[in-house]
């Protein structure tokens, strides 16, 4: 479900906003990562409907800012809701998809290996250092623990944790 229009556009940025624990606007001005995030749907808004040239060039600002976050996300990976509370590094393979309302802490990869990528649900957990992966599926819901490895699928409600991640 990307983002078609104005209307999705509002309603993933404030979806993403809402995630975070003050008022929005205090939230954009106190935290680089939620402005980051807005240039990220502003940049997937132009990739969707505007055409190569200004998602080209708005993805051009977002990989700059990226860098010094340390984020790489590709446009339209992530859900609306996405809350990254620090910044730091994290990596996501443009093969991956991450569902609506994800907590994703930084030192987190979800890479491809094996042909395929992690493909995570709607309001899953991923701890500090996490890793994902192959075409695992990480169930809504679940919660991976700080510097998990997984290399299997994760059911739906399911708290991960070790490596190999196992369920505890």
């Amino acid at each position: 479900m990307p983002i078609e229009n104005l209307s999705d556009l509002r309603g993933w940025v404030r979806a993403d906003l809402n995630r975070y624990d003050r008022d929005p606007l205090a939230t954009l001005v106190r935290e680089p990562q939620t402005r980051w995030q807005v240039l990220l749907r502003v940049a997937e808004y132009a990739t969707n409907t505007r055409g190569p040239l200004a998602g080209g060039i708005l993805r051009w600002l977002l990989q700059g800012r990226g860098i010094r976050l340390g984020y790489t996300i590709p446009v339209n990976v992530c859900g609306p809701g996405l809350k990254l509370p620090h910044w730091g590094t994290l990596v996501i393979s443009p093969a991956a998809r991450v569902g609506a309302g994800c907590t994703i802490h930084p030192g987190t990869t979800l890479g491809i290996h094996a042909g395929g990528a992690p493909q995570v649900g709607d309001g899953v957990y991923i701890g500090p250092g996490a890793k994902a992966y192959g075409p695992v599926s990480i169930g809504d819901g679940a919660s991976l623990g700080a510097n998990c490895v997984v290399n299997q699928d994760v059911r739906p409600g399911a708290k991960v944790a070790g490596v190999p991640a196992a369920e505890i």
